[in-house]
């Protein structure tokens, strides 16, 4: 099943296509102001710019600033700055229905994030 509507998706392997052909740095690495929404110490909040749009009504993500690519590669005070960007900002700002997190050979890129999903509501 796919969580992108056929127009995003389209557009994702068109993007993914050529980026395979630049062989480019990460994309997650490359500072885009455009998709930027929350910036902490080690830690940054991005609009995703291919959402899962046929089941979120709005799909953000989670990602360090720094290059790391599992859980495991993990500082102490970027896990600690994370745990506090989950139990503190997001549960007070209620924005978010879901944290989702891949499996790392199942993640599109090869940089860690999370994936911080608001659900379409049923009208």
């Amino acid at each position: 099943m796919n969580f992108r509507t056929k127009r995003t998706l389209e557009k994702y392997h068109r993007y993914r296509e050529g980026a395979n052909d630049k062989k480019s740095k990460c994309d997650f690495c490359v500072e885009n102001p455009d998709n930027k929404k929350c910036i902490f110490t080690h830690w940054k909040i991005l609009k995703n710019i291919f959402p899962y749009d046929r089941i979120a009504e709005e799909h953000d993500l989670i990602i360090p600033k720094r290059h790391f690519k599992k859980e495991s590669e993990m500082t102490e005070e970027e896990r600690a700055e994370l745990v506090h960007i989950k139990t503190r900002q997001l549960t007070r700002e209620k924005k978010y229905d879901f944290i989702w997190e891949n499996f790392a050979h199942m993640k599109s890129v090869e940089h860690y994030h999370l994936h911080l999903l608001r659900f379409k509501r049923k009208k």
